[in-house]
């Protein structure tokens, strides 16, 4: 049986979780940085392939068109100008330029090497039971593909964000080549995660304690948060020092992405109040904010 102290303790944590779960809040979506940060490019540009013909262009092919259904970046391909790179460490080298222009600041140039492009037939004997339940095996034979490429990319100023990064996936298909496009499909789809950003949600909690700014923060919750900053400025103005109108008004150009703007508002309100969510908030801000300046380099 739990103690009477014991069973305090459980209603507090309740009584906490619930009021954080019913705490106003706003759902953003914000763009994170991908593994790889590209910066503020959004073109990739082939500029020299190595390897087998047929495996350079179905990786050209399928960048292209991953890379178009993403919808984030552009692919051109001028590995046939004759443009040679070299790799030097975290640094590219431009050996031969080849006859199109240069490399320009919002564009990534790709050097990509077919290393291994093959398949294999394989046997494997799958068990499981028929109709009554007796076990049963039957051979199935199948082709078993490896893909491995390495991939530079890099920028105008030969700074090298991948340097000769060495990806391998396998795929199984009926015959060989439907096992190998499985492979380098999948091995594509890699590439593109490890460089492009995406979208996240997040929410943002608000101060619904001031019972005054609930009208203002429906307003924002409903949709419209333009009107929402505008009346909360002006509550701000008659209460300056409110650290309620002062955080919910960070919060508002958080989410619309006015981060230093934000995070200036944050600071306010925690010099004047000592709830803990208002500073996990701020730290949520700034990242935001980094990731915001890491893709506009």
């Amino acid at each position: 049986m739990l103690s009477t102290r014991s069973l305090r303790h459980i209603v507090l944590a309740l009584a906490t979780t619930l009021a954080v779960g019913c705490a106003p809040s706003l759902k953003v979506n914000v763009l994170q940085p991908a593994r790889v940060n590209l910066g503020a490019a959004k073109r990739l540009t082939v500029v020299q392939t190595e390897g087998r013909k047929g495996a350079r262009d179905f990786m050209l092919d399928e960048l292209t068109r991953q890379a178009r259904g993403g919808g984030y970046f552009q692919v051109a391909d001028r590995s046939d100008e004759g443009i040679v790179v070299k790799v030097a460490g975290r640094s590219v080298q431009i050996i031969n330029a080849g006859s199109g222009p240069a490399q320009s600041q919002d564009e990534i140039g790709l050097r990509i090497d077919v290393n291994d492009w093959d398949a294999e037939k394989k046997t494997e004997i799958v068990k499981g039971t028929d109709s009554k339940g007796n076990a049963t095996e039957r051979e199935e034979k199948f082709y078993e593909a490896k893909t491995v490429v390495s991939v530079t990319a890099f920028n105008a100023a030969g700074k090298a964000m991948l340097a000769e990064q060495e990806y391998e996936t396998t795929g199984r298909g009926e015959d060989k080549d439907q096992a190998i496009g499985n492979a380098a499909r999948a091995l594509v789809s890699r590439i593109l995660y490890d460089i492009t950003p995406m979208y996240v949600q997040k929410s943002i909690r608000m101060d619904g304690d001031d019972k005054a700014q609930k009208p203002i923060i429906e307003v924002a919750r409903n949709g419209n948060v333009p009107r929402a900053i505008t009346e909360m400025e002006a509550y701000v103005q008659g209460n300056p020092q409110n650290p309620a109108a002062l955080y919910n008004l960070a919060v508002l150009l958080d989410a619309s992405g006015k981060y230093p703007e934000a995070l200036e508002l944050y600071t306010k309100a925690i010099s004047l109040s000592a709830k803990d969510y208002y500073v996990d908030m701020k730290a949520e801000c700034a990242r935001r904010l980094a990731n915001q300046q890491a893709l506009s380099q």
